[in-house]
């Protein structure tokens, strides 16, 4: 009974928030709708699943293993000291810990049951139980992922990268991604379930099979999570507060560097900067066939369509997407960490602008460091034909991206413009501008935020002229454009903090 009514209080505590309830519902319709599609088209093209209608299956189950990941991992870390205090007070961690799984568990669901909707509508489901069962194994597999991360983890923003990239290792290096069988593959969490949702059968299952390995990591996961919980929540430990007439531009000076000193100190946010690149860029080139594959590019003003080894689009079309990744998580957490900062700076005299132009330089400063190192791992495997422009096509998508990040941070918070930042540049990077797709990427994604500087970004890696002028502009207009709502909409925010 007292765990029963734990867990209608903590799905309370979550409603609280109606935002979150409604992205919980409409990111996995609009990411499975929109990439499904896009992911069979693509395997129909490589032909490395025999029945290419199989692998839209999946896309609903990244949907929810993501959102189920997410909401887990938040569930857990801003309640912990909450947590700690009633289990001292009598309630108990083994009750806590059930409570906070159930209530985690009906998030999953809801989220799987949002993405099979969107599967159903966008591709129909010639088998149900398959897909139904693949889809809430990825769900599972995340929550444990997220809630066991939520345990341990010190820093929300720390602890998001964590859960992110695991998903971005799983989904873009897995094989109904890549389609590459690499041994290193096989210990990512989804693996075995990917298999199963493609009914593709492999000799290094064993006698257990894709369903045996696929329960293991669904168990596994959920425990050790418990686990995990449990001696977070029965622990004694204190969570540690977060302490965190001049002109106007040494204002500005003394709050970038006095925001950047804050970030500083945080080592594990650019170790995962620096490291987290490094691996992802890595084992894309890594375990992607070299097969040949179409592009459509301009070369003196004559476009064509040539042939390219889909390990080198691979590789490159990896370094904006996780470049639009990583600059936008941070902007997002840079300004909702710093909100209470902010607050006291506003009374003390700062300028919304000058608070903002703070905030904007760490921002810049992680996103042009994650840019630098994505370009550096890039060079070891691929040979861009112009550099220059293969860089400025970066620079341009972590910069947009980090704006982003700033501009949904400011307004839908941390879980909720988590939930954005994982749909905007999964659908932009990994889907609408992604020539691994197509020889050309799709026309639906002519206006989103990063077409302008992708299109630079592959010009510069595949041709030797550049001929993507207008593409600079649109990458600018997108830059200035968002530079200027991100203001208007901070300046509304810290404005009536000054009162």
């Amino acid at each position: 009974m007292a765990t029963a009514i734990l867990t209608r209080r903590f799905m309370s505590e979550y409603a609280r928030r109606p935002l979150n309830v409604v992205l919980l519902v409409i990111v996995p319709l609009l990411f499975v709708y929109l990439s499904a599609g896009a992911i069979a088209d693509f395997a129909d093209v490589v032909g490395f699943v025999d029945d290419p209608d199989l692998l839209a299956g999946p896309t609903a189950g990244w949907a929810a293993a993501f959102l189920a990941g997410v909401a887990g991992f938040f569930h857990v870390l801003g309640s912990r000291g909450a947590d700690r205090r009633l289990s001292g007070a009598g309630m108990g961690a083994t009750r806590i810990t059930s409570a906070r799984l159930i209530s985690g568990l009906i998030l999953a669901v809801v989220a799987a049951g949002s993405a099979i909707l969107a599967l159903w509508l966008r591709t129909g489901i010639d088998d149900p139980l398959r897909v139904i069962l693949g889809t809430l194994m990825f769900a599972a597999i995340y929550l444990g992922i997220g809630v066991a991360v939520g345990a341990v983890a010190k820093s929300d923003f720390n602890g998001s990268l964590i859960v992110i990239f695991i998903w971005m290792f799983d989904v873009f290096l897995g094989p109904a991604m890549a389609g590459g069988d690499i041994w290193i593959t096989r210990l990512f969490p989804t693996h075995f379930v990917t298999l199963l949702m493609l009914d593709s059968s492999v000799d290094y299952a064993g006698p257990i099979g894709n369903l045996g390995w696929a329960l293991i990591w669904t168990i596994g996961s959920l425990g050790l999570a418990a686990v995990l919980f449990y001696s977070a929540t029965a622990g004694r430990g204190i969570d540690r507060a977060r302490r965190g007439a001049h002109s106007g531009w040494q204002r500005l000076a003394a709050g970038f560097r006095y925001g950047l000193r804050d970030y500083r100190r945080n080592i594990a946010m650019w170790v995962l900067l620096v490291i987290l690149p490094v691996l992802f860029i890595s084992l894309s080139f890594y375990i992607t066939p070299g097969d040949p594959t179409p592009v459509e590019l301009v070369e003196d003003g004559v476009t064509s369509v040539q042939v390219v080894s889909l390990a080198d689009v691979h590789g490159a079309i990896m370094v904006p997407i996780t470049i639009a990744f990583l600059a936008g998580i941070a902007g997002l957490f840079v300004v909702q960490g710093s909100l209470e900062a902010d607050a006291r700076l506003a009374l003390a005299g700062f300028r919304p602008r000058e608070i903002l132009g703070a905030r904007l330089g760490v921002v810049a400063m992680a996103a042009l460091l994650t840019t630098f190192v994505a370009l550096g791992v890039t060079s070891v495997d691929f040979d861009a034909n112009n550099w220059a422009w293969f860089a400025a096509g970066s620079v341009l998508v972590a910069l947009t991206y980090g704006m982003l990040g700033v501009l949904i941070g400011s307004v839908f918070g941390r879980l909720g413009g988590l939930y954005l930042m994982f749909l905007l540049p999964f659908i932009d990077t990994g889907l609408a501008q992604n020539i691994m797709f197509s020889a050309a990427p799709p026309s639906w994604g002519a206006w989103l935020p990063s077409r302008g500087a992708v299109e630079v970004l592959i010009d510069g890696a595949f041709t030797s002229t550049f001929d993507k002028t207008s593409a600079l502009l649109l990458a600018f207009v997108w830059l200035v454009g968002l530079t200027l709502v991100t203001a208007a909409v901070f300046k509304r925010i810290a404005e009536p903090k000054r009162a």
